[in-house]
């Protein structure tokens, strides 16, 4: 696991070390962004041993309940769907570890009737507040103070979030590029400036065209070498994936330029996309990204390419 190298995107959310101790307690020491990382990386870390394990069909069954749970939009048709796996993974639960199942897994039973009557659970999503709390947790471990912490959190940390996005640039701007510099002709195939040319008709590649590494648009970041959900296919809302090749903006206005990938299959043992590379590029519209606005890492497992994500996509 310590030799694992995680993806620039799934680094921000990168785990700290699982030593022994850690498996002896059955707890893991990382806050929740770091271990549904963990979680939704765990077949791909462990992907010579996975089959291995007798236990690994909890994780599978599991791993089927958080894709329906995370999709928005969630139909209505899965919910039947849905009660059938939160009863498997119970009994899995039972089979596999007995004493150690916790109040979560027999609540687990309730999603069914708790989306139908309330709406998705992706609308209740309490990571925010998580992402809140651990710092003015170690504020109050730090101040030896534990008294009244809702309120320290409206008063001290609302308060330095709004002097935060009252002096940070690029919250006052819908983009924010980072690294940009001019683009040199000599960075573009063959292929590429046909595609540059039959978009933008004249342009000089030389002295038109302006580059970055990693722009932020409404909040979402775009990364070279970034691989992200660009449409899905209507007979069987199979992800259409690309790679971010170039970033490139003309007049103000920036595109992407991406390597459109192949999509092999579904891979059940490691809960990933496996994709290939084609070179057939596109130039696209951040703003015509509308299923999955994350970018992805890509993973290589066995020589083959796989991207991974906790949601099921469906056609909006």
């Amino acid at each position: 696991m310590e030799n694992f190298q995680y993806g620039k995107f799934d680094s921000s959310n990168q785990p700290p070390p699982l030593l022994v101790k850690h498996l002896q307690n059955n707890h893991m020491a990382a806050t929740a962004a770091q271990k549904l990382c963990f979680y939704k990386l765990f077949p791909i870390i462990f992907h010579d041993i996975v089959d291995l394990l007798p236990s690994f069909v909890v994780y599978q069954v599991l791993r089927e309940i958080l894709d329906l749970i995370m999709s928005y939009p969630f139909r209505r048709k899965w919910l039947h769907v849905l009660g059938e796996l939160c009863e498997t993974f119970h009994e899995k639960m039972i089979r596999h570890f007995p004493d150690k199942i916790t109040p979560k897994a027999h609540y687990i039973r309730e999603y069914k009737d708790m989306i139908n009557d309330f709406a998705p659970a992706i609308k209740q999503w309490c990571s925010r507040y998580e992402a809140k709390h651990s710092y003015f947790k170690k504020i109050t471990v730090r101040t030896n103070n534990f008294k009244n912490i809702p309120k320290m959190l409206v008063t001290r940390y609302h308060l330095k979030q709004c002097l935060t996005f009252d002096h940070l640039t690029r919250l006052q701007s819908s983009q924010y590029p980072v690294g940009m510099r001019k683009v040199r002709k000599n960075c573009f195939d063959i292929q590429m400036k046909d595609i540059l040319l039959k978009h933008f008709n004249h342009i000089d590649l030389d002295t038109d065209l302006y580059q970055c590494n990693i722009l932020i648009h409404n909040n979402i970041e775009y990364r070279r070498c970034g691989v992200y959900v660009i449409d899905l296919k209507p007979s069987h809302e199979q992800p259409i994936f690309a790679q971010v090749i170039m970033i490139i903006k003309k007049k103000e206005k920036w595109w992407l330029l991406v390597d459109i990938l192949n999509t092999i299959c579904y891979d059940e043992k490691l809960s990933a996309w496996q994709i290939q590379s084609t070179t057939r590029y596109s130039l696209i519209d951040s703003n015509d990204l509308t299923y999955y606005h994350k970018g992805l890492d890509i993973y290589i497992v066995n020589n083959l390419s796989f991207v991974s994500f906790i949601s099921r996509l469906t056609l909006h």
